[in-house]
């Protein structure tokens, strides 16, 4: 029989809950030492701030990863880009006069 970890009981999706915090009233939110510690965060990280109001969310996503799915997005994007342009160029080798048809019953119904 296989046991499951419940470490990750009081989680979402895979992560964790890493303590609580409050905002004071300059604005400002301390990270718990936990969750510095557990995620590596260093002084003078820099985040992207993302929020739900409705849901009434923050959440902080490091720069550094960020910007490593950004790019990660963007190459994939290229290459998505690339299949796309290979496809759409195979598929309208065929003759161009059915664009022609397109183009005269669109006309037609002005």
């Amino acid at each position: 029989m296989m046991h499951h970890k419940k470490e990750n009981s009081q989680g979402f999706g895979h992560g964790k809950v890493l303590g609580t915090t409050s905002m004071g009233e300059r604005g400002q939110i301390v990270i718990p030492a936990e969750a510095r510690e557990e995620l590596d965060i260093k002084p003078g990280e820099k985040f992207i701030v993302f929020g739900n109001k409705r849901k009434g969310a923050v959440i902080l996503v490091k720069a550094e990863m960020f910007n490593r799915f950004a790019d990660f997005f963007m190459s994939t994007s290229k290459k998505f880009e690339k299949m796309a342009q290979a496809i759409f160029d195979k598929t309208n080798t065929s003759s161009d006069d059915d664009d022609d048809d397109d183009d005269l019953e669109a006309d037609e119904k002005e």
